[in-house]
């Protein structure tokens, strides 16, 4: 399971927390003189409730049950006038945590009752007594309404985050759908022209070359169909009929984000006649790459180098962070291109750059390499 921004082991509340238990003291402990033996009973509880209040970064219940426990007892002997400020303190982690605003209710019977009998038995004056059990309350009370609130809040932030994130992946994938149906199509239609061609030979080696011209191009398509088992196109949606983008087009690309200001170095090597849909795939790559760089770092040199090797294709684009990056954090374009990479059976990974700059890389591998 994911950890939430506001999970118990969420590091920088130490001090905080110290700086609440130290307050909780001097405003609320250190007024009250125990006086004699009682003076050591009075330190004593001072520590459990410092001790405890540190421990809410850690462990909320146990904290809770340590500074309830010392404040408690304090109000009982009189040594203390602290309205339970301390356990709200605690009690907000409580529910930040694990909190949710109906159980507000029962928390409020439960603590209720005790501090109530423990005011009524710690002090004559039956007026101070339903005083500092209402404030008791309040503060209680306020501490669980604003932890649980804060802590739906997060949950409905992250659910949107998820299900936005889904979005983008479900998009994506009817996105590579309908591409490389564009491109089985096209695919389809050379076999069918290919094969009347065959018939109508009059020699056995022109229908040969055109039986494996066949083989060839069908081998093709079903290598493409493989990678999209299972999905569908949105209804309603026209195919496209324009060709799709390939290897063969990134000099294209580089051209135009160089007319748009971005300096591009190209390298392309060993990477004829890969598949349509790998090649798709890394123009889409590179397209996006160049495309973040323009948007978040102005003036960024980009590198994109392209190769075939060992029955992969490698695709790498990096730039180096330009004069006035603002770098965003990775957003969903990036999910949808790993999903695209995943469906090809390849691998793919997008960052900050150690030196400077932002890079992507996939390796796709070639049907040869997985046939």
């Amino acid at each position: 399971m994911a950890q939430h921004w506001f999970d118990p082991d969420r590091r920088g509340s130490a001090g905080w927390d110290l700086a609440a238990a130290s307050l909780c003291v001097l405003v609320f402990w250190l007024p009250i003189d125990g006086g004699g033996r009682a003076a050591w009973a009075h330190a004593g509880l001072i520590a459990l409730l410092v001790a405890g209040m540190l421990l809410r970064g850690r462990r909320p219940f146990a904290a809770l049950a340590v500074v309830g426990a010392a404040t408690l007892a304090g109000v009982a002997f009189g040594m203390t006038q602290d309205p339970f400020v301390a356990s709200a303190w605690v009690l907000y982690r409580v529910a930040l945590t694990y909190g949710s605003a109906r159980s507000l209710k029962t928390v409020a019977w439960a603590v209720g009752v005790s501090i109530a009998a423990v005011a009524f038995l710690g002090t004559a004056d039956a007026e101070s007594a339903v005083r500092h059990t209402m404030l008791s309350l309040s503060a209680l009370a306020v501490a669980w309404v604003l932890g649980a609130t804060t802590r739906q809040a997060a949950l409905e932030t992250e659910h949107a985050m998820l299900a936005e994130r889904h979005g983008a992946v479900t998009a994506e994938r009817l996105r590579v759908v309908r591409e490389v149906h564009d491109v089985v199509s096209h695919s389809l239609g050379t076999i069918a022209v290919t094969a009347g061609v065959a018939a109508r030979a009059d020699d056995m080696g022109r229908m040969r070359a055109r039986l494996g011209q066949i083989e060839q191009v069908s081998r093709q398509a079903m290598e493409e169909l493989r990678t999209t088992l299972g999905a569908v196109r949105e209804s309603g949606e026209p195919a496209e009929r324009r060709p799709q983008p390939g290897i063969g087009d990134l000099a294209a690309l580089a051209g135009r984000m160089r007319e748009g200001g971005v300096p591009v170095t190209l390298t392309v090597t060993d990477a004829e006649g890969v598949p349509a849909g790998v090649g798709l795939a890394a123009y889409r790559i590179v397209q996006e790459g160049l495309t973040n760089a323009a948007r978040h770092a102005p003036g960024a040199r980009c590198t994109v180098t392209v190769s075939g090797a060992n029955g992969e294709l490698h695709i790498a684009v990096t730039d180096d962070g330009g004069t006035r990056a603002v770098r965003a954090e990775p957003g969903f374009g990036l999910v949808g291109l790993r999903e695209r990479v995943e469906l090809l059976g390849g691998d793919f990974t997008a960052g900050h750059r150690q030196e400077a700059g932002f890079e992507l890389r996939a390796v796709i591998p070639l049907p040869e390499a997985t046939s």
